[in-house]
């Protein structure tokens, strides 16, 4: 799906009509385009930060068993693990470096925020979510941004517990027997 196909969606869920495909917008459409547009970037970025990260290797070279965040090619989020022939090394991290107990090439399997500027024609694919769920998201941001708090709050309650049926799906959650059990 493209960002175009998502701020159509949030239109219509705005009862309003869809302007995203004219070639000519007034400046009121314009703004809104925009605002919508920002909103789900917000979105975009919480979606890939706390519920679908994406993940890539990477070979890097480790000097005096330390590696520098900004030598990897994408904006790493944080590390899951590193490897020196498929074996796993402990590591340790601060703002800005990794560390760990060798040196030389190793391979860093890590999470990351594509750099890419959104816009209406970026293609996004969240395998699992639903444009209802991402355009909630969106109308949540919208609507908090411009101090519409009514329509923000039940946009955002719909979003969070779309979230909450994505991220637990398909996982029996039980809880634990309290003092009253015997």
């Amino acid at each position: 799906m493209t960002v175009k196909f998502l701020i159509s969606k949030s239109l219509a869920k705005m009862n309003v009509d869809d302007f995203v495909g004219k070639s000519l917008l007034t400046d009121r459409e314009k703004n809104l385009q925009q605002a919508l547009v920002y909103a789900f970037g917000a979105v975009y970025r919480e979606l890939l930060a706390e519920y679908i990260p994406l993940q890539t290797r990477e070979k890097a070279t480790f000097k005096d068993k330390k590696l520098s965040a900004t030598s990897l090619s994408k904006h790493i989020l944080y590390p899951i693990s590193v490897l020196k022939d498929s074996k796993r090394l402990d590591f340790q991290t601060d703002a800005e470096n990794i560390y760990t107990t060798e040196s030389g090439e190793l391979t860093v399997v890590y999470t990351y925020l594509p750099e890419t500027e959104l816009t209406l024609d970026t293609e996004v694919n969240f395998i699992g979510v639903s444009d209802d769920l991402i355009t909630d998201g969106i109308l949540a941001q919208y609507y908090f941004a411009t101090g519409t708090y009514e329509l923000a709050k039940n946009y955002d309650v719909a979003y969070r517990d779309k979230l909450w049926k994505l991220k637990y799906k398909g996982k029996e959650l039980k809880l634990k027997a309290g003092r009253w059990v015997k």
